[in-house]
């Protein structure tokens, strides 16, 4: 049976506040086998984990909505990520903070809701996976599960609105971003274990010109296309990520057929759960980790 790609958004964004070592934490805990979180670049150069390009005072609280890419590292680092934007969407979100998280900010001389990096999240899954997570209560199972877990970036480039990234990327060469976010995966050896997605697919093209040892996916929302395969060769990549509500099965078994991997976003109702598995989609992005593991494991489905 193949094994199945259990994907944490934003974490594990139902139960934790999004993109965040808590959120981290909790999907590590649950088993995902692959960690996918949203990646800004700041004033100064540091690819970050947030999502909106603005600051969302429905996460951040009473601050002005300035954009990510004016400010610098220090100055987002003031600010703390722990209000659930959407208590009705999300009921079960609480902000306590996790143990490990609390260990790696103290080490780290920064608060757990601070704003984490793409380097917060590459130290604090190897910290989780080595003694000091043995010593903060994580089982041998999770610790090696923590091992092969996947890194998979999104990073957040709005071609209409360049300022969002604001490096001057031209669609055609990597710019600060990718170079930065490369930088970071060979600097932790994670080469073999990131994943790069985008809604920019040229943004995709780029990174996997720099390096081809990456996993690369192509997003797509609000539209089923004629070819995911085509979109996904023009961008070099082996995964289309779309809209579940824009994915049906004969769609997923042709694009399948010829080799590229179907993982669609965000799902979070199990009846959706059991219709795409039951189709045979080769993962699942959702808020809720926790559940669709258990899910998987009812119906013995492998995770990756």
């Amino acid at each position: 049976m193949p094994l199945f790609d259990l994907q944490g958004h934003r974490g594990a964004r139902g139960l934790k506040p999004e993109n965040t070592l808590s959120a981290f934490e909790v999907s590590l805990d649950i088993g995902v086998s692959t960690i996918e979180t949203d990646v800004h670049l700041t004033n100064d150069g540091f690819p970050v984990l947030v999502h909106d390009a603005l600051l969302n005072a429905r996460i951040f609280g009473a601050v002005a909505a300035s954009a990510i890419s004016s400010l610098t590292l220090a100055q987002l680092r003031i600010l703390r990520a722990n209000r659930n934007p959407d208590p009705e969407r999300f009921p079960k979100q609480d902000a306590a903070i996790t143990k490990l998280a609390q260990v790696y900010a103290d080490e780290h001389d920064i608060h757990p809701y601070a704003v984490p990096t793409v380097a917060d999240l590459f130290a604090f899954a190897t910290m989780y996976a080595g003694e000091v997570g043995k010593q903060a209560g994580k089982s041998d199972s999770q610790r090696a599960r923590a091992r092969r877990v996947r890194f998979d970036l999104e990073l957040k480039r709005v071609p209409f609105y360049p300022a969002v990234i604001g490096d001057e990327f031209d669609g055609d060469s990597p710019a600060l971003l990718e170079r930065r976010v490369l930088e970071l995966v060979r600097q932790a050896d994670m080469v073999e274990r990131t994943l790069v997605r985008s809604f920019d697919h040229r943004c995709v093209r780029a990174l996997r010109q720099l390096e081809p040892g990456l996993t690369a996916s192509v997003l797509m929302a609000e539209t089923a296309p004629v070819s995911p395969v085509q979109l996904a060769a023009q961008a070099d990549a082996q995964i289309y990520c779309p809209d579940y509500r824009f994915l049906d099965q004969p769609l997923l078994r042709r694009t399948q057929a010829d080799g590229v991997r179907v993982i669609p976003w965000t799902v979070n109702d199990p009846k959706d759960w059991l219709r795409l598995i039951d189709w045979g989609v080769d993962g699942i992005t959702t808020d809720y980790p926790d559940g669709l593991a258990a899910l998987l494991c009812q119906k013995g489905i492998p995770i990756l």
